[in-house]
């Protein structure tokens, strides 16, 4: 079991409306661009037409891989190879924040297809080796291994002897990625997915952290707290490990899937497995952070949000006597072209901070990025925010 060590002084006070920290990073050309995307974003049918055009656009192989380039993937996105990503992640070290670097492949759907995004992953944790410039990687479930076998597993269906070996190889997968990553001094944060196909993901990252969190927290599940199950889950699973030489591996985000889930529930008639309060939701966030600094002595977690209040609890907290031998094991992250008033301020007060740092090619990339521009304009406050500091930040610059 690792030991509990001092983690660096703070430097200074959280202040997410510091704005020379906020925007060291950008030039007055990307906070023009940024301020102009965002004034997009705050229109919710025109997000939903773009998407539908630029997919469309693709497909038909017509000239607008450029212009998708240079708007709304440069803002959101490293680079289209993991060598173009490195610059990225270099200019946040230079801001003393992390990189979870993020292969942005959405679901497979053939062995072929999964094996690929396996060896991307792998390559990625030997780079990190290498090179030392990022140690936090993100691996969605459904780019390894079949959603139709995950659905069937979660329903505790029956599974094909064919299936049964797809999945096998699915485990194996996990398991390559997981040792590679304990012995380059790499951690994994695994993606939650749809309520339908979690359950024998979270068994899986379960069963990971048992064989490779024996010494640091190397594996971390993902735990969407919109879920109306989530902190029955979390308190269940440290009940799990309870006696173990296991760090339990815990990554709290509010949620991904709020209006898909709300809508299959309604379809297929079963009780909407997500909160239709956000006031419940944010509850339900702050909760799971109490009950992690609770069992820190074994527990690393991450706070994923873009939430200010949650992120300026957990600072509050981190301030108290009983928390200060672990706060090496607490770390914040936001993604990357979002919330940088969050971020780049944490890192800047001596925090843990990280970015989300996707990379692919713009194609491979759009459902991506689709999701991210459709999430923004659902997130109560989130556009009038970034668009509200990107103003002041015009007006400190005199653009």
């Amino acid at each position: 079991m690792e030991n509990a060590t001092a983690s660096p002084k703070l430097a200074g006070t959280f202040d997410p409306n510091n704005l020379q920290v906020t925007f060291c990073n950008k030039t007055d050309k990307e906070i023009k661009l940024a301020y102009w995307l965002f004034g997009m974003m705050g229109k919710p049918a025109l997000v939903a037409a773009g998407g539908a055009a630029a997919q469309l656009a693709l497909k038909l192989k017509l000239p607008v891989k450029g212009l998708i380039r240079n708007t709304i993937y440069k803002h959101f996105c490293g680079g289209e190879t993991v060598q173009e990503a490195q610059q990225v992640v270099q200019k946040l070290a230079a801001a003393r924040i992390q990189t979870v670097l993020d292969y942005a492949a959405e679901a497979q759907s053939t062995e072929a297809g999964f094996d690929m995004v396996r060896d991307e992953v792998l390559q990625n944790i030997i780079i990190g080796r290498e090179t030392k410039s990022f140690s936090l990687i993100s691996v969605k479930l459904t780019g390894i291994g079949s959603s139709n076998i995950f659905r069937k597993l979660h329903l505790r269906q029956e599974l094909t002897p064919e299936e049964q070996a797809d999945f096998a190889r699915t485990q194996q997968r996990l398991d390559d990625i997981c040792q590679a990553a304990t012995e380059a001094n790499i951690t994994v944060y695994l993606d939650a997915e749809e309520s339908w196909l979690q359950n024998p993901m979270d068994e899986l990252a379960e069963e990971m952290m048992r064989r490779y969190n024996t010494k640091r927290a190397v594996v971390f599940n993902t735990l969407q707290m919109y879920r109306t199950d989530r902190i029955d889950y979390l308190k269940s699973c440290l009940r799990r490990f309870e006696g173990e030489p296991v760090i339990v591996g815990i990554k709290i985000v509010r949620g991904a899937y709020l209006e898909k889930e709300q809508l299959r529930a309604k379809q297929q008639g079963y009780p909407c497995p997500v909160f239709t309060r956000k006031s419940d939701t944010d509850k339900s966030f702050n909760q799971a952070i109490d009950i992690c600094l609770e069992h820190l002595h074994r527990v690393e977690f991450c706070a994923a949000t873009h939430n200010e209040q949650s992120t300026s609890y957990l600072t509050s907290r981190i301030q108290e006597d009983s928390i200060r031998p672990y706060r090496h094991r607490i770390h914040f992250s936001q993604l990357y072209g979002m919330s940088d008033n969050l971020t780049y301020n944490l890192a800047a007060a001596g925090y843990n901070a990280s970015k989300y740092l996707p990379y692919g090619e713009v194609a491979t990339a759009l459902p991506y990025l689709i999701r991210r521009a459709e999430e923004n304009t659902s997130i109560a406050g989130q556009m009038g925010r970034e668009l509200s500091l990107l103003q002041q930040e015009i007006k400190r610059r005199k653009l």
